[in-house]
């Protein structure tokens, strides 16, 4: 850690401090600076293309509520050394985000969540909002994409993403844009999709984010589970082949293991290579008590519900064809371990 210079004129008006980062280079580059207002650097680059490394060197000076998953107000600026006006600007990181008791107690508190916004500097000095929200990288470290195509307002190409969440960056960089590539995508549906239990990876790190080692696995349950109607295990290469509103309705611990059939990928011209992105569509259900209906699996999401869980008249849209999937599939029957939340509460009242 050595010290650099402050960044005259950019600190937050409000005071306190922020963080400061720099980029410039050629394609896919590095952020050259990274410090704050007290001009401490917290990493740097160098501009003949070396990364920075994805090495849980999280940038992480920003003050915190005391609430989990809330932050002060703070900004991350990002200088793009005059690149060019269609860059990327690539984002690693991860979120401590919130859970709902988590939001339950900062709206008690008068806190309201912002997700991250950026804004640019305009060509007298002051910053505008372009895009309302990048986006967060959910839970364990991920790369966000925010295209700067048509965003700058000046010459000096600096960027500040602003917010009241914990996201930890690990890597920031700047990738220009090849227009003479034309990527290709070649669609592959499963032609096996197995349900079975498997139980719970082993966590590989002590502190967050956490990583798993899929090698070591432990049948050991840890948590409790909802009590309902799950789908039974074996093949349900049927369920997840289209976006139908009649999903794998899977239990902690479970496994969906996918294979694809590689021999129908055409071969790749000469100097190509594939990346491989993994498409799933669903819904998730967590058990903490503020969340909705946290002790029961059902009732069954849809695509077009307004809200969950919800009320008469909207319900779940059974059709013969669902019907004969919630007959054959959800089958697996899990018994309640707990007693139900109101019963609970209501004996602790007394």
């Amino acid at each position: 850690m050595r010290t650099v210079g402050k960044a005259g004129g950019l600190c937050d008006q409000r005071g306190g401090d922020r963080t400061v980062a720099g980029a410039a280079g050629e394609n896919d580059l590095p952020a050259l600076r990274i410090g704050n207002c007290s001009g401490i650097e917290l990493g740097h680059g160098q501009a003949n293309g070396l990364r920075i490394a994805l090495d849980r060197q999280f940038v992480d000076g920003f003050p915190l509520e005391h609430i989990r998953g809330y932050a002060k107000p703070h900004d991350l600026i990002i200088d793009a050394g005059g690149r060019g006006a269609d860059d990327l600007l690539l984002l690693t990181g991860w979120t401590d985000y919130a859970f709902s008791s988590d939001n339950v107690a900062a709206t008690q508190a008068g806190l309201v969540m912002t997700p991250p916004s950026l804004d640019v500097l305009d060509a007298a000095g002051h910053w505008q909002p372009v895009v309302k929200e990048i986006g967060i990288p959910v839970g364990r470290p991920q790369t966000l994409v925010v295209d700067l195509k048509g965003k700058w307002l000046s010459d000096r190409h600096l960027a500040r993403i602003r917010t009241n969440m914990r996201i930890y960056w690990d890597q920031i960089q700047i990738a220009a844009r090849d227009e003479q590539v034309k990527p290709a995508i070649t669609r592959l549906d499963p032609i096996i999709a197995d349900l079975h239990w498997r139980g719970f990876s082993a966590e590989a790190t002590r502190e967050a984010p956490f990583t798993y080692d899929y090698a070591r696995v432990s049948r050991d349950f840890p948590w409790k589970q909802m009590p309902g109607r799950y789908t039974r295990e074996g093949d349900v290469l049927e369920l997840v082949r289209t976006v139908d509103d009649m999903f794998v309705v899977s239990r902690p611990g479970d496994e969906i293991a996918l294979s694809f059939d590689a021999a129908k990928l055409p071969p790749l011209p000469r100097g190509w290579t594939r990346t491989y992105l993994l498409h799933s569509d669903g819904f998730s259900k967590e058990m903490n008590l503020h969340s909705a209906s946290p002790d029961y699996a059902w009732p069954l999401p849809f695509h077009t519900m307004t809200h969950y869980p919800y009320q008469p008249p909207e319900a779940y849209p059974l059709t013969p064809a669902r019907q004969r999937y919630l007959d054959r599939y959800n089958t697996r029957v899990v018994g309640r371990s707990l007693p139900p939340l109101d019963a609970a509460i209501a004996v602790q009242q007394q």
